[in-house]
C-alpha cells in the first residue's frame, strides 16, 4: 500500500460522514480505489468529492441491517476495484437506551448493524480477498467495549462483540489479517449533536476535553491514520487479532471525585500513606 500504483481496492462501510469519510478520503489520497458506502443515495456526493480531488471512488447505497446487503456491497466492490484488499467495517448506530429502557427493537437495530453486519461483511469479503497479497480487515469498535457508562447499553455490548469477533476472524481468515480500533470521543457530527443537547455546548465540550490526559477530544483523522496503519502489510504485517485504542488516554484515567484543579502531592498519593 505504500505504492499508489499497487494500492488495493478498499471498501469502507458507513463512509459518508465522520470517521468513515475520513478513512475513505485518506485511502483515496494515498492511491487506493475506494468504495464509499452509506444508507442513502445522497452519499454519492462523497464519492464525487473524492473524484474531484483526483482520487478513485465509487458509491453504493445499502441498509446493512438487511442481511443480504453485506454480500451485495462486497460483490459491488470486488466488481469495481478488481482486487479488494481492505475492508473497513465502520458502519454503526449509537443506540444508548440502558438496560432498563431498551426494548427488543433497540437491541435488534443496534446488534444487527453494529455486530451482525460486521460479521457478514467480513464473511463475504473473505471469499474474494487474497491474504497472500496483504489483504486486511479493520473493524471499528469503541473504548466502550471494555469500559462503559450507565445508559450506553446495548451499544457497548455490540462493540464488545466486535472485539471478540475480531479475534475469531483473525484465527479463521488467516492469512487475511483482522484487527480493530477502539475510538473514544471523536469530533464528528454525531458528537456535535450530542454537545448541542446541553444548555451550554461549549462548556460541556470543554469539560469533556478536560477528561482526557491529552487535553482534547480526537479527530476523525486520528482514527483514519490508525486504520491505514493496521491495513498496511508494510506497516503492520505481523499484527492480527488485536485492537488499538484511540481515546487520548481517556480509558486509562481512573475518575477522581475531588474538585478539579486540586493536584496531588507526593505524600497524598495512594500508596504513599
Amino acid at each position: 500500500m505504500t505504492n499508489a500504483s499497487h494500492a488495493p481496492g478498499v471498501l469502507v462501510t458507513g463512509s459518508t460522514s465522520g470517521i468513515g469519510r475520513a478513512i475513505a478520503e485518506l485511502f483515496a489520497e494515498r492511491g487506493a480505489h475506494v468504495i464509499v458506502h452509506g444508507p442513502s443515495p445522497d452519499g454519492e456526493a462523497v464519492a464525487e468529492t473524492i473524484r474531484a480531488a483526483g482520487g478513485r471512488a465509487d458509491f453504493i447505497a445499502a441498509d446493512l441491517r438487511d442481511e443480504d446487503a453485506p454480500r451485495r456491497i462486497v460483490e459491488f466492490a470486488a466488481d469495481r476495484v478488481g482486487h479488494l484488499g481492505v475492508l473497513v467495517n465502520n458502519a454503526g448506530a449509537n443506540v444508548f437506551a440502558g438496560t432498563r429502557g431498551a426494548g427488543i427493537a433497540d437491541w435488534n437495530h443496534c446488534l444487527d448493524l453494529d455486530l451482525r453486519a460486521v460479521w457478514l461483511c467480513a464473511q463475504a469479503a473473505a471469499a474474494v480477498m487474497d491474504g497472500g497479497r496483504g489483504a486486511a480487515i479493520v473493524n471499528i469498535a469503541s473504548n466502550h467495549a471494555f469500559s462503559t457508562l450507565p445508559g450506553v447499553f446495548p451499544y457497548n455490548v455490540a462493540k464488545a462483540g466486535v472485539l471478540a469477533l475480531t479475534q475469531s476472524l483473525a484465527l479463521e481468515l488467516a492469512p487475511v489479517r483482522v484487527n480493530a480500533v477502539c475510538p473514544g470521543y471523536i469530533d464528528t457530527p454525531i458528537n456535535d449533536r450530542y454537545f448541542a443537547g446541553f444548555p451550554d455546548p461549549a462548556a460541556e465540550r470543554a469539560r469533556v476535553e478536560r477528561l482526557h490526559p491529552l487535553g482534547r477530544i480526537g479527530r476523525a483523522a486520528d482514527v483514519a491514520r490508525a486504520v491505514w496503519f493496521l491495513a498496511s502489510p508494510d506497516e503492520s504485517g505481523f499484527i492480527t487479532g488485536t485492537h488499538l485504542t484511540i481515546d487520548g488516554g481517556r480509558s486509562a484515567l481512573m475518575q477522581d471525585p475531588r474538585p478539579e484543579g486540586i493536584s496531588m502531592t507526593k505524600s497524598s498519593r495512594p500508596g504513599d500513606l
